[in-house]
């Protein structure tokens, strides 16, 4: 018996690339995983971090690193297919499964057959396992806001030194566009009120994470909400609160409003279709709203019809 296992393992290593394979025994996904975030993710972002994190807890994160099939790629996104997930977001399970793999035979020389990733994931593609998310077209109504807006002078009323003012919160973030993580990051420093423009420090960037600073453009509504923030003695920010404490109170006011399906982010959707509809240009609006360019400005652009002035015709 000795014998014969030590022909077959002289064998397996004479095979091409079987020392390599030998040395990755016992390696699986789950380890590989642990590695690229101690490496590679040490800026990434909390939703990454945690689709990488909530990886690890499936049985695919236990397979063998060297030993993974495309079956077991495919039976990954059925399990979650069955358990009611949508195509957008098992979508994010394959495409980190793949930078994982990648960085392991590009970064580690890990002998991944990375031929099996790609055929399990044209076949996931091609039945509709994965998707790309759908682009969202939510426009909070007049009459939503309205409702939201008297919910928070109610909340103000009743306790007014204890509460995020979330009306005006509300309504800079129509007036600006700014994401609600971007208002809280604001500071006194950065505005200039000769200008109407403030900057924005650490702006969102698909690639750059930190540093992208960029100054927008302010219009008068936003520079009266600015003008009425008490200025706390040591507090930098004009907003001073946190962006989650923000998004909790936005929910808790759409919940005891009646309202559904409305993101705070929305209201990002609300004010570049507002700043359309009140006659700017591309490369007007884009001084508002920082969208690196007109792709990406059209997926926060969904007009209405009844809001649109008419021209006179040339020679009318």
């Amino acid at each position: 018996m000795a014998e014969e296992w030590s022909k077959r393992r002289e064998l397996e290593l004479n095979t091409p690339g079987g020392i390599l394979s030998a040395q990755w025994r016992g390696i699986t996904l789950q380890n590989a995983m642990d590695r690229y975030l101690h490496e590679f993710a040490q800026d990434a972002g909390r939703s990454k971090r945690a689709t990488i994190e909530q990886l690890q807890r499936f049985p695919i994160a236990r397979v063998q690193i060297t030993a993974l099939t495309s079956q077991q790629i495919i039976e990954h996104a059925v399990m979650r297919r069955n358990s009611g997930i949508l195509p957008a977001t098992i979508n994010q399970d394959i495409v980190w499964l793949g930078i994982i793999l990648k960085t392991a035979v590009a970064a580690w020389k890990t002998p991944v057959d990375l031929a099996e990733f790609e055929a399990a994931k044209l076949l996931l593609k091609s039945k509709g396992l994965i998707g790309k998310s759908k682009s969202r077209d939510r426009r909070p109504s007049a009459e939503e806001i309205e409702r939201i807006r008297a919910y928070f002078q109610r909340s103000q009323r009743i306790r007014p030194s204890a509460i995020i003012p979330m009306e005006d919160i509300m309504g800079f973030a129509i007036a600006t566009s700014r994401r609600q993580e971007e208002i809280t990051r604001l500071l006194w420093s950065d505005l200039d009120e000769k200008s109407m423009t403030c900057w924005v420090r650490d702006a969102k960037h698909p690639r750059q994470k930190w540093g992208n600073h960029k100054r927008f453009k302010l219009s008068h509504e936003a520079m009266a909400i600015i003008r009425r923030q008490p200025r706390a003695q040591g507090e930098e920010r004009i907003f001073p609160y946190h962006g989650k404490s923000i998004g909790t109170r936005w929910r808790a006011a759409c919940a005891a409003c009646g309202i559904e399906d409305l993101r705070f982010h929305d209201l990002r959707h609300e004010a570049t279709s507002q700043l359309f509809e009140a006659g700017y240009e591309i490369v007007e609006v884009q001084q508002f709203t920082l969208h690196e360019s007109w792709d990406v400005l059209k997926r926060y652009t969904h007009l209405r019809p009844e809001k649109l002035a008419l021209r006179q015709a040339p020679g009318a």
